[in-house]
């Protein structure tokens, strides 16, 4: 349906003014709401090349690279500042009821038993700055866009999960994770988990905003050092390698993080490994940890003890859309994106249109 519209224009602005927009409820521009809610949708799927040829296909609509970001900008930047703003007011409020009471639970049947997990993604910005070896030239910056998953699994076996994302310090994004478990039901869950790798912005936010739950060092992340410690053990040998991490993965398995520190103490005494600094390095990051690497209670109490949900997220909710070939983005354009999949993945897509975005952000 075409409806025709009179257009005025300011002579000292040049700005543009179409009464009948404000009497229907549209938003600024040329693009209606409908539509640009499907395009946004598609736009957190894929980038704008694709977008624009399924949009003719599915519509018989073109949009432009400026529109499409306009759009984007627009409504995703509205969802970002709909984050900040219940940062901003649990933050107006100190701990306890008074914060507690800010917060609405959003599941009709809140879980028994609930996961928080936090962790970082690296992308590619449009930013450059000068390169410290060769300074007349010129690379690229890369920043990490935090991301934080709540899951929980259901009375019947299905595992849900919500999810977002944030530029912010670390005590901002684990208060704004506060929020979001807080509105998934911790509050009233029986068990709360919170699982990550051993990074100090993840600790932080364990300390700071989850300190009564059960903490667990992901245990892939601990593999992964464990390998590492092997293979700069054995550089030579990968079969040797192969055979010592198996053993530390045995004893962390059977015996949690204090038979793994113990196993790699007695290595000490070992002549071929004795005093190398990888096997020190590795002693050094055990050791300060064993309160979260008690693996064997974790698996008896039936707990999830790897991140697999939330590298899931990291990869559905930044990497796919921000890490693509060639693809760099503007600080406001990353946080704009990332809020838009934050909706279409948390199943608040719909909600989150019928707040007006486009007309919010006017």
């Amino acid at each position: 349906m075409t409806i025709s519209r009179v257009r005025f224009q300011c002579r000292k602005t040049r700005k543009l003014v179409s009464p009948l927009d404000a009497i229907l409820d549209l938003p600024p521009g040329d693009v209606t709401v409908s539509l640009s809610r499907r395009a946004l949708r598609l736009a957190t799927y894929t980038s704008f090349a694709p977008l624009q040829e399924e949009l003719w296909i599915q519509h018989q609509v073109r949009l432009s690279d400026s529109a499409l970001d306009m759009l984007m900008q627009s409504a995703g930047g509205v969802a970002e500042r709909d984050r900040q703003s219940l940062t901003d007011e649990l933050q107006s409020v100190g701990l306890g009821v008074a914060r507690e009471s800010r917060v609405k639970v959003d599941l009709a049947d809140p879980p028994k038993r609930l996961y928080v997990s936090c962790d970082g993604v690296v992308y590619r910005t449009r930013y450059r700055e000068a390169d410290p070896q060769h300074p007349q030239d010129k690379r690229v910056v890369y920043q990490e866009m935090k991301a934080g998953s709540v899951f929980w699994q259901d009375a019947g076996g299905k595992w849900h999960k919500r999810v977002l994302g944030g530029r912010d310090d670390p005590q901002r994004f684990g208060l704004s994770l506060w929020g979001l478990a807080a509105q998934c039901g911790m509050l009233q869950a029986q068990e709360v988990i919170f699982i990550s790798d051993g990074g100090a912005w993840c600790d932080t936010v364990a300390e700071s905003y989850f300190k009564d739950t059960t903490r667990i060092l992901d245990w892939y992340h601990l593999s992964e050092h464990i390998w590492e410690a092997g293979r700069a053990l054995y550089p030579d040998d990968a079969k040797a390698a192969a055979r010592w991490v198996a053993t530390c993965l045995d004893h962390l398995h059977d015996s949690s993080g204090i038979g793994l520190l113990r196993h790699l103490q007695r290595c000490r005494t070992m002549r071929d490994v004795a005093d190398h600094p990888s096997l020190d390095a590795l002693i050094n990051y055990v050791q300060p940890r064993l309160a979260i690497t008690d693996y064997v209670d974790y698996q008896a109490a039936g707990y999830v003890i790897g991140s697999g949900m939330m590298e899931a997220t990291c990869k559905q909710l930044v990497a796919q859309r921000l890490k693509g070939s060639g693809m760099q983005w503007s600080e406001s354009g990353a946080l704009a994106m990332t809020a838009l999949v934050a909706h279409r993945l948390n199943g608040t897509w719909d909600r989150f249109w019928a707040s007006r975005p486009l007309q919010r952000a006017a």
